[in-house]
């Protein structure tokens, strides 16, 4: 059930995405819907919302107020349901949880599975994106708890638990560096490589490797997908750079090797994080100590 009228909900999407296209695959409606709830709202409350550019939409003065209203409107809408969820015992209470891609494939289901056998009234809403994402979901409230790769530092996020991935070469079992008891990243110059692409390269642990590196590592392809680029790897289209959660599950299976990097000691940093300036409920709070044990038995530093 929502309560926010339907224009806020997509004026607040939008904002968001800096685009109607973006905003309507996400809402799953038409972009031309879209379009007309915001020239609704304009209308109605007589001001430009957003400055329409050539490379999309801009919020106005007036959408920056507004922005900051509605989502505390949703985070009051939320609230409100809860309470009123556990007055008819329907247990609407939920707790959302951002998290970059990698922790869904194996960590996250076992845990989060063990977590709802305790509290079955509870609802897990789960989302996957990228650091800067995530840190701005937990910001704004439309995430309780955020798990990122790589962090900046921000005063508005709380970090509750951090720990140390091991980094290094992602191959192929049959792939010449997998037989390599130990591998440099000049053995890697030979190979080619698959590369994370846009936001998902940006502030990345490889971004500061190709940045320190004397040597040149073309893409063969690029992509937004840990679960693509492990694909293809695994396929023999070349090699990878990856931290050893990411691939924990296709090593234990024996779909791929890891070999950390001899001459280049990295980690990337995951960092479990909440609010500054907000409070968890009672099964949120059990859930982030939960979270951060499981985390702490990771550290690979």
């Amino acid at each position: 059930m929502q309560l926010l009228q339907t224009s806020l909900r997509y004026f607040e999407e939008v904002a968001r995405q800096g685009s109607l296209r973006k905003a309507a695959e996400r809402l799953h409606v038409a972009a031309s819907a879209v379009n007309r709830q915001i020239l609704k709202l304009e209308a109605e409350l007589g001001v430009p919302l957003f400055e329409r550019l050539p490379r999309g939409l801009r919020l106005s003065a007036a959408g920056e107020l507004l922005l900051y209203q509605t989502r505390q409107w949703q985070r009051d809408e939320r609230h409100l349901l809860e309470i009123l969820g556990n007055i008819r015992g329907a247990g609407t209470a939920e707790i959302r949880l951002a998290t970059v891609e990698s922790l869904t494939d194996q960590l996250l289901p076992t845990l989060l599975e063990s977590f709802s056998q305790r509290f079955r009234a509870l609802r897990l809403v789960l989302e996957t994106g990228m650091t800067e994402s995530i840190l701005e979901q937990v910001q704004i409230g439309d995430a309780d708890i955020g798990i990122c790769i790589n962090p900046p530092p921000t005063r508005k996020v709380r970090f509750v638990q951090r720990v140390n991935l091991e980094f290094g070469v992602v191959v192929a079992p049959t792939h010449p560096l997998a037989e390599q008891a130990a591998v440099k990243l000049r053995d890697c110059r030979a190979y080619r490589l698959v590369a994370p692409s846009g936001e998902m390269f940006r502030g990345s642990t490889l971004e500061k490797l190709l940045a320190n590196s004397p040597y040149a590592l073309p893409p063969v392809a690029s992509c937004n997908r840990i679960l693509t680029i492990k694909s293809l790897v695994r396929a023999g289209l070349g090699i990878a750079f990856l931290n050893r959660l990411d691939v924990a599950r296709e090593l234990a299976q024996g779909e791929l090797v890891f070999r950390s990097l001899s001459d280049r000691r990295l980690h990337a940093q995951l960092a479990l994080c909440v609010a500054a300036d907000r409070s968890l409920p009672p099964a949120g709070e059990v859930l982030l100590e939960h979270l951060r044990v499981a985390l702490a038995a990771v550290d690979e530093s």
